[in-house]
């Protein structure tokens, strides 16, 4: 069995990641250079957060230069709180499932 290297995992992290924001970018039908201007709202920033999270591709140091910030602490408050408002607010949840089974068709091809 071949065994990925930890570069060869971050790279394909940091793939998957790319195409995430592609999807995102496509399903709100903008360029990539105005997804800071959707994410200034809280629930598609939380929605951004919460499928990078799930897919295991959070690029802390380009998610910082994003929505300069300073720490990643800040990332996972983030995070924190996005979970929270999949757990109450079902309007939230319902917009999260929608975007996340968009998404993930999207970057299956």
């Amino acid at each position: 069995m071949w065994i990925k290297s930890p570069n060869e995992v971050r790279i394909l992290d940091k793939k998957r990641y790319y195409k995430i924001i592609k999807a995102i970018c496509d399903e709100n039908n903008i360029q990539t250079e105005e997804l800071i201007h959707i994410l200034q709202n809280k629930n598609f920033k939380y929605i951004f957060l919460l499928i990078l999270k799930n897919n295991n591709c959070i690029e802390y140091d380009e998610l910082q230069k994003l929505f300069n910030l300073k720490t990643k602490k800040s990332i996972n408050y983030g995070c924190k709180k996005a979970k929270e408002s999949l757990l109450i607010n079902k309007e939230f949840r319902n917009l999260y499932y929608e975007y996340e089974k968009n998404i993930y068709e999207k970057i299956q091809e």
